[in-house]
């Protein structure tokens, strides 16, 4: 059966479960793409009963469902949200057994990807700090990486409906991924976002060098306490940190391919002595820089373990 085709740029597709699928913890149920034009009805004609809505009456699902926005505008309501305006760059959220409605603006129309799904992985997955059920409506973006996700799973599920229901899922995966990295390094004014971002491509490139981070803080135009606040908040770890685990990292690799002298690798990877350097490595490795160069060099028999810095 080819999947329902609304015009050159609109199709959707239904997709039965089968126990295996619900056992594996992720399964997709339904997915498609919708261009709306100006004063065009909706929702389209051909949807299950189950997927049909007016938008006096709304509807509730018994699946998630993410819904992507990229052109025009609307509004979207559910229960214990407010009614709010949804407009390109938006994704909401919609939750097994919770009411909702939303419908694009008659004089604009919009395009809205969307992908439904269920399993044990999705309650975890949207759930905090990932996804606040009161917060469904993300502002990530007109993304086209993201965009074509949606727009590839649809043609693949088309193309093959029954052939890829697990590796379907790991698509899921990926689409929820991006939209949590988009949300991460997207905030009201996409500016501490941005300047971190900044930060940690200097740091990368400037890794084996002295850096003064309250000077960058200052030409990137924040104060150093925001920029290191900042910085821990989206990574995890402070600016130096972070450049030290890419100088341990870099000195790894090092030590494993070539046969650089431990001191000629100290200096290379920025540390100013061989023993700051030797302490550090042991410190994140848990071994010595001599003794991580005998065992990445031996035959693999079991697994070096990092110990926690």
């Amino acid at each position: 059966m080819k999947p329902l085709k609304l015009s050159h740029e609109s199709r959707f597709r239904y997709l039965p479960v089968l126990d295996t699928q619900r056992q594996w913890g992720l399964y997709l149920t339904d997915c498609g793409y919708t261009v709306i034009d100006p004063g065009m009805p909706y929702p389209p004609q051909h949807h299950p009963d189950a997927y049909s809505f007016d938008w006096k009456i709304g509807r509730t699902l018994d699946e998630y469902q993410v819904v992507y926005i990229t052109r025009g505008r609307g509004m979207f309501e559910a229960r214990g949200v407010r009614r709010q305006t949804v407009e390109a760059g938006d994704v909401f959220f919609l939750f097994p057994g919770v009411w909702h409605r939303y419908a694009p603006d008659q004089n604009t129309g919009w395009d809205e990807q969307w992908v439904g799904f269920n399993g044990t992985l999705a309650d975890r997955y949207l759930q905090e700090p990932f996804l606040k059920q009161k917060k469904p409506v993300l502002r990530i973006g007109v993304n086209e990486t993201l965009r074509q996700r949606f727009v590839s799973l649809v043609n693949d599920v088309g193309s093959d409906p029954a052939g890829k229901p697990f590796s379907n899922a790991g698509e899921i995966i990926k689409i929820l991924g991006l939209i949590q990295e988009r949300f991460l390094n997207v905030d009201a004014q996409g500016r501490i976002s941005g300047v971190i971002r900044e930060a940690q491509n200097h740091i990368l490139i400037k890794a084996a060098e002295p850096i003064d981070f309250t000077f960058l803080a200052r030409t990137l135009g924040v104060s150093y306490t925001t920029f290191r606040h900042s910085f821990k908040q989206q990574t995890g770890v402070s600016p130096a940190q972070f450049q030290n685990t890419i100088r341990i990292n870099r000195a790894r690799d090092l030590l494993s391919a070539t046969d650089l002298s431990v001191s000629e690798i100290a200096v290379q990877t920025g540390f100013d002595t061989i023993y700051y350097f030797s302490r550090h490595f042991t410190k994140k490795t848990g071994v010595t820089p001599s003794a991580y160069r005998t065992q990445s060099r031996q035959p693999l028999t079991g697994v070096l373990q990092e110990t926690p810095s």
